[in-house]
């Protein structure tokens, strides 16, 4: 049997931001979603868990609340996307300013005990890649060839090792680019 699912907010041994509960009520109101359904509760904490592995990867705006947190969520600093926009900062109530494609962001943010939606949406979808083989972990794509003045590389196709596109776009809003800086 797979570690337990822990998804207490900012707890230093968090693993997850949802348990197969959450899946499965997730699924419920998703189309093709037998591989989920299918799945063993075994299969589905694992599946969640290397879910919750790959959104530690990315290049999350804002800042952990503390150090001592296990996952990437709750952060400070996230703007909403839809947020309602304040000409003023109260910080107890979720508005202030924050980051926001290299400006800052008066409106509402994230609160520090709020894990958004869409972040837990895209775990979920995560797994569901993951057990049906869409994901792969561990056969990240091998550069081919590599060119410096007009910047050219070409990866190898074996083993994607990337999101699937569903969960990427969910959390599109809430990442940073990354960037290649030429000295």
């Amino acid at each position: 049997m797979p570690s337990t699912l822990d998804k207490t907010i900012g707890g230093s041994a968090s693993n997850t931001y949802v348990d197969t509960v959450d899946g499965d009520a997730y699924f419920d109101n998703r189309l093709d979603a037998a591989k989920w359904n299918g799945a063993v509760a075994a299969d589905k904490q694992r599946a969640l868990l290397m879910a919750a592995k790959l959104l530690q990867l990315e290049n999350w705006l804002g800042e952990k609340v503390a150090t001592t947190q296990a996952l990437a969520w709750p952060r400070i600093g996230v703007p909403k996307l839809d947020g309602i926009s304040f000409g003023y900062s109260d910080s107890a109530y979720g508005y202030g300013y924050g980051y926001g494609y290299g400006s800052y962001y008066a409106g509402e943010i994230y609160l520090t005990t709020e894990i958004p939606q869409q972040v837990k949406d895209a775990q979920c979808e995560l797994a569901l890649d993951l057990l049906s083989g869409q994901t792969t972990v561990g056969g990240a794509p091998q550069i081919e060839s590599f060119s410096l003045d007009n910047l050219s590389v070409k990866l190898s196709s074996a083993g994607s090792g990337s999101q699937d596109s569903k969960a990427t776009l969910m959390i599109a809003t809430l990442v940073r680019g990354n960037e290649i800086v030429r000295g």
